[in-house]
C-alpha cells in the first residue's frame, strides 16, 4: 500500500521525521511511521522537513472527522440517569441504551431542537 500524501505530495506521517543509516548498505533514509526516503550525505533534518507531514495537519488529512470541532455535553434522562452527549462535525452520540440500539435517542433529539430550532 502506497503511503498518503498531501495535495502538495508530502508524506504524511504519525509523527516528526527522524533521520538513520542504514547499517549495512551504509545509505542514509528519513522518515517515520513506516514511511521513509532515501537522502543524500549532506542533508540535515531541516532539508528533510518539508518532504513530510505530521502532527494537527496530518490528523486532520488521515481523519478528517478526529479534527472537526468536538462538543460534549451532559444531559439528564427521564429517570434522573446521566449521559454524554457528543457533536463531532455534524455526526452525534450519547452514551445511552437508546442510541446503542438505534444510533439515535431522545437526547440527541432534544439538543437538536434546543441548539437548532
Amino acid at each position: 500500500m502506497l503511503p498518503k500524501t498531501t495535495p502538495d505530495n508530502r508524506y504524511i506521517v504519525p509523527w516528526p521525521p527522524v533521520i538513520w543509516t542504514a547499517p549495512v548498505s551504509g545509505k542514509r533514509y528519513a522518515g517515520a511511521g513506516g514511511t521513509h526516503i532515501e537522502i543524500d550525505d549532506d542533508w540535515t533534518l531541516a532539508d528533510v522537513e518539508g518532504f513530510f507531514c505530521w502532527g494537527k495537519e496530518a490528523r486532520r488529512l488521515r481523519k478528517p472527522e478526529e479534527a472537526q470541532d468536538t462538543k460534549s455535553i451532559e444531559v439528564k434522562g427521564s429517570k434522573g440517569q446521566k449521559y454524554t452527549v457528543t457533536k463531532t462535525g455534524s455526526t452525534w452520540k450519547c452514551e445511552c441504551r437508546g442510541f446503542a440500539f438505534r444510533r439515535d435517542c431522545k437526547h440527541i433529539q432534544n439538543l437538536k431542537i434546543l441548539l437548532e430550532g
